[in-house]
């Protein structure tokens, strides 16, 4: 097992593609040595959850990618744990946490996709209000932090972020917000997913915004 566990760790992402790739395609004959089965499908279906927030699913036996490929892009969600430490935010800590909760909710038997957007949400608002108050004590203005809105208006005239910026944070916000996720033609997990990554990614480009103006 320390061998397999090894081997994991020390490949790169064009081997752990195809050792997925393996595991989707031969994955009747992995459940079958496992008794009771109850124990693979378990953690059959955790695994498929954790490789849809990572934008893959599982169609007829094959690893698909959800979203449109972008060349040299990665998973950005070590990325942001990473950077978000850095940050020296006083609710780094905290941010981390509603992030990791976002991901338990979305993974919990049943998952819990209003739990999962609800978290990822306030760890984005935690994240603009924490770097606005760390702002104010350099810029003039001033905010309530209890107002999304202001957050955000305080954020461009403070100069961290442009009107587009503003508005594309304002929509995504919106999007994870309670009652605005309703499935149209696409099922709930699916649009849990896209709100998180969403979520995810106007975290991480607020606290890489955050680092480069300091």
């Amino acid at each position: 097992m320390d061998i397999i566990q090894q081997s994991i760790t020390d490949a790169n992402d064009e081997q752990l593609h195809g050792f997925l790739g393996e595991i989707v395609s031969t994955t009747g004959d992995l459940r079958y040595r496992v008794y009771p089965r109850y124990r693979y499908d378990e953690r059959w279906d955790d695994l498929i959850r954790c490789l849809l927030l990572d934008g893959y699913k599982v169609e007829d036996k094959s690893l698909v990618s959800v979203d449109p490929a972008i060349e040299g892009a990665a998973p950005i969600e070590d990325d942001l744990t990473a950077a978000i430490i850095r940050s020296e935010l006083a609710e780094k800590e905290e941010i981390v946490r509603l992030l990791e909760s976002s991901v338990n909710a979305f993974r919990r038997v049943p998952p819990d996709y209003n739990a999962c957007l609800a978290d990822v949400r306030v760890a984005l608002q935690t994240l603009a209000t924490a770097i606005a108050r760390v702002r104010v004590g350099t810029f003039s203005g001033s905010f309530d932090e209890t107002k999304w809105g202001q957050v955000l208006a305080y954020l461009r005239t403070s100069g961290l972020i442009t009107k587009p910026e503003e508005d594309g944070l304002s929509g995504v916000f919106s999007f994870v917000s309670p009652g605005a996720h309703i499935p149209v033609d696409a099922s709930d997990e699916e649009m849990a997913r896209l709100g998180r990554s969403l979520t995810v990614s106007m975290c991480y480009f607020l606290v890489k915004r955050f680092a480069q103006s300091r």
